[in-house]
């Protein structure tokens, strides 16, 4: 493994246990065998250090988020659109960002860097669907006049009741039910408020 690639490794673990402010640049330093002078070669500063440990994360989300709109526009073209809502419950887009390889880097943002990590997740899926739904008005789907600001205010609420389930220790299945429990509520009023 390169310098780099080892650095990321001990920062991770540096950040986790000991969180963005206390995490020593020294200690990651050292535990690369490196001196500090070299730890700058690699990276500008702590929160260069920092981005680099959460893209990884960033990636995941974004590549999952690819997959889920690829196939939403899939079943547009096929007129499944009951399939659109079910992907939710049954390809947990959010489990498997959240709770899945990157779960500790997710705790992390969680940590340091809530309303990033938030706003990372909700400007994207926000930019979807409204991409999605003109595209289905632009076919001839009768979409419902709705509020924006209290749609954005649902999606809001909708990841915070996932990220809330970052404190609990369950088991996967219960988990799993957990989370398809909070997308059957908020699917019912989705489908509500767009009309489809």
């Amino acid at each position: 493994m390169d310098t780099k690639g080892r650095i990321l490794i001990v920062a991770k673990k540096e950040f986790i246990l000991n969180g963005y402010a206390n995490a020593s640049l020294r200690k990651i330093a050292d535990e690369c065998n490196i001196s500090a002078t070299a730890l700058y070669r690699h990276f500008k500063n702590k929160e260069a250090i920092f981005d680099a440990v959460l893209e990884p994360l960033v990636n995941k989300f974004n590549s999952i988020s690819k997959e889920v709109e690829q196939l939403d526009y899939e079943l547009l073209k096929e007129n499944r659109l009951d399939e659109v809502w079910s992907i939710e419950n049954n390809q947990s887009f959010h489990f498997e960002l959240l709770f899945a390889e990157n779960m500790d880097l997710v705790k992390l943002a969680v940590k340091e860097r809530k309303e990033w990590f938030k706003r990372l997740i909700l400007d994207v899926e926000k930019e979807s669907t409204y991409k999605y739904l003109d595209k289905m008005r632009d076919i001839g789907y009768n979409i419902k006049d709705f509020n924006k600001i209290a749609f954005e205010s649902l999606m809001d609420s909708y990841l915070e009741a996932y990220i809330n389930l970052l404190k609990l220790n369950v088991a996967k299945e219960e988990l799993l039910e957990i989370c398809k429990v909070i997308n059957e509520f908020y699917t019912v009023g989705f489908r509500n408020m767009l009309g489809f």
